[in-house]
């Protein structure tokens, strides 16, 4: 995965995730909706099968959408490893 910076002005930032699709993005966005200082998130694919996700930021007033997608990337490595230690301890 490597990810673009296209655009970013204020509380607006706009990247591209390349190598990844919906899966991943969706999470993303799910995960960037529940921090209360996320204004939008989404994120358009322009081709179905060769298009890479674009997500689009906007954070509450006065608040940096860089730190903020830092901090709801971290959550979300956490969540995934909390994930893998439950599935290790159960196929034990």
């Amino acid at each position: 995965m490597e990810v673009e910076l296209l655009e970013k002005e204020g509380t607006k930032m706009k990247i591209k995730i390349v190598g990844e699709g919906h899966s991943f993005a969706n999470v993303l966005r799910k995960k960037l909706h529940g921090d209360e200082r996320i204004e939008t998130a989404a994120y358009n694919i322009d081709h179905p099968l060769l298009g890479e996700p674009v997500m689009h930021i906007k954070t509450s007033k006065n608040k940096s959408p860089k730190k903020v997608l830092m901090n709801v990337t971290n959550e979300l490595a956490n969540d995934y490893e909390e994930v893998q230690k439950k599935l290790e301890k159960a196929l034990e």
